[in-house]
């Protein structure tokens, strides 16, 4: 059986997850293309893959915009020098306009001279 992973974006805008995910799958895996038993390429290919096909039911399939946050979960195993999701969680955060103006407009009232 091989070793499960499970990494973390944190929140980060939609436009910038896959940098976010490809930072975080390359730093728990570091050690094992130093020590030569993952090939990086391969791992980074399957990285672009797994990329275009969450860009593609985000943004394409479920348009969320760009600049709404997203924090995707993913737990994986690496077979054959290719990334095998095992579940991915993914979360959404999109801009409140009510509850921002509300929130915004109590806070200068309460803070602002």
């Amino acid at each position: 059986m091989s070793e499960e992973y499970e990494v973390r974006t944190g929140p980060v805008r939609v436009s910038g997850y896959s940098i976010k995910l490809r930072r975080v799958i390359n730093g728990v895996l570091s050690d094992k293309f130093k020590k030569g038993e993952l090939d990086s390429k391969s791992i980074n290919d399957s990285i672009s893959d797994l990329n275009k096909t969450i860009y593609q039911v985000i943004v394409d399939k479920f348009e969320v915009p760009k600049e709404a946050v997203t924090n995707i979960i993913l737990k994986f195993s690496v077979e054959e020098n290719k990334i095998k999701v095992k579940d991915i969680n993914v979360e959404i955060f999109d801009r409140d306009e009510i509850l921002s103006n509300n929130v915004t407009k109590e806070l200068r009232n309460l803070i602002t001279t």
